[in-house]
């Protein structure tokens, strides 16, 4: 599947066979992989030593587990308290991030669909920034592109704007 942000990932989000077995050692959900530079970029500073170039990592996504990431070895665990920014669906996530790329919040799109009557991603996020920002493989928590969960958010925006006039 091709995205709509303009990050050209061709993405294909049907986990394969080896990651649909791999659960959370906490809360036993199954993860998905991500690439190590995901880690890299949402991990704070400190904590970038113990990501383990030789494992595979995972995203639990269940979101009361407290967990964010996991490894594939016996190497340590990360929690939503170990991110610099929050994974937008985990609970208690303040601000909730719909582009991690362009730094847009839930909020912000919102805003840009009730008052500005923008809908695309494109517009959103350039009426926010003057220099877009391509990189959803390295900022986006999934290591996968945001489209699909910002154009929740716009959906969702929408009907509560049509709901509220």
């Amino acid at each position: 599947m091709r995205c709509n942000c303009g990050c050209n990932m061709d993405q294909d989000l049907e986990k394969n066979e080896s990651e649909a077995k791999i659960s959370c050692p906490k809360c036993r959900i199954e993860g998905i992989g991500v690439p190590t530079d995901v880690l890299r970029s949402i991990l704070k500073g400190e904590l970038l030593e113990h990501v383990n170039q030789d494992s595979r990592y995972l995203l639990c996504l269940n979101a009361n587990c407290e967990i964010s990431y996991f490894p594939t070895s016996n190497t340590r665990m990360f929690t939503t308290s170990d991110l610099k920014r929050p994974i937008w669906f985990k609970a208690r996530a303040n601000p909730q991030i719909a582009c991690y790329c362009n730094n847009i919040t839930y909020k912000q799109v919102q805003e840009a669909v009730s008052v500005r009557k923008l809908t695309t991603w494109k517009d959103i996020v350039g009426s926010y920034r003057k220099k877009i920002i391509y990189k959803c493989n390295k900022l986006n928590p999934t290591g996968l592109c945001c489209t699909e969960n910002f154009q929740d958010v716009v959906h969702k925006a929408k009907l509560k704007s049509k709901a509220n006039s």
